[in-house]
């Protein structure tokens, strides 16, 4: 055993343990530690924790590490952090809180950094500076699949509108939205001809082709999936009628396609209709 004493010895003691390549960096009752975990054997607490491979190298607070990969206690009653170069190239950083003098503690993984990528992963809170928050982008670009922010939209063409039979719901458009909480809304642009009379027009969501939502949060679809007009027969001569569905909470298990449906109650001649459905990825 090598021992090296700093300026202040009272304190700190730094001592080379041979039989596990560890260093004790403090002299305290939750000692420091700091090592090599090359020969860890599979199996061992600290393999298995690491995700079953090799650690190059850790630090630890609050336990001692034996050259197998294992510990019997924590040190004191304080908590236990422990951190993790490993050979996949990333940092990861376990936290067990306090417990008795003498117990294993029981880790956490908190925070993964992986090197290859530059992907940090976080399991507690990121709790930005108030004042500062988190920078947005500063050009036209967009947001990465899966990242908040993400957006996907898909329209129909006046050119390509969709012929519709009186009180019958019909897909305008659709798109694929992956599991998480989005924001979805549509313009949906109606078209009689020159003769038509329409009394009803309505643009929602739907997760089923060509099927309005009947009831509020239907479908994983959160509040106010549909948007109507409704009044005394009219006949507006072939001029447009736009009817806007505003942001509808959509919260998704799993990829599903939505689809912007559109319904008319006409009489006398047609009605077409084209728009255009958006979403946003809140989280």
């Amino acid at each position: 055993m090598d021992t090296f004493y700093s300026p202040r010895p009272s304190r700190f003691i730094e001592t080379k343990q041979l039989s596990g390549d560890q260093y004790l960096l403090s002299q305290d009752a939750s000692a420091f530690r700091e090592g090599s975990g090359w020969n860890w054997q599979a199996g061992s607490l600290g393999y298995v924790l690491a995700g079953n491979q090799i650690v190059m190298k850790y630090w630890s607070h609050g336990l001692t590490i034996d050259q197998n990969g294992n510990w019997s206690g924590r040190d004191d009653a304080g908590g236990c952090g422990l951190w993790m170069y490993c050979e996949d190239e990333t940092y990861r950083f376990f936290g067990a809180p306090s417990a008795s003098i003498g117990t294993n503690p029981i880790f956490t993984l908190y925070t993964t950094y992986n090197f290859l990528t530059g992907t940090w992963t976080y399991v507690g809170a990121i709790t930005p500076s108030q004042t500062v928050g988190i920078t947005g982008t500063t050009t036209n670009n967009n947001a990465n699949s899966g990242a908040v922010g993400e957006f996907v939209t898909a329209t129909v063409i006046a050119g390509s509108a969709v012929a519709l039979t009186t009180a019958t719901s019909a897909n305008v458009t659709s798109i694929s939205l992956t599991a998480g909480d989005w924001d979805v809304w549509g313009v949906a642009d109606f078209v009689p001809a020159a003769t038509t009379s329409m009394t009803v027009l309505t643009c929602g969501l739907g997760t089923t082709s060509a099927t309005l939502l009947t009831q509020t949060g239907g479908g994983g679809v959160g509040t106010d999936p549909l948007s109507s007009w409704k009044g005394a027969p009219t006949v507006p001569a072939l001029f447009p009628i736009s009817q806007i569905l505003q942001p509808v909470r959509v919260s998704l298990s799993g990829t599903t396609t939505i689809y912007f449906v559109a319904n008319a109650t006409f009489t006398l001649s047609t009605m077409t209709v084209y728009g255009s459905i958006y979403a946003r990825r809140k989280r």
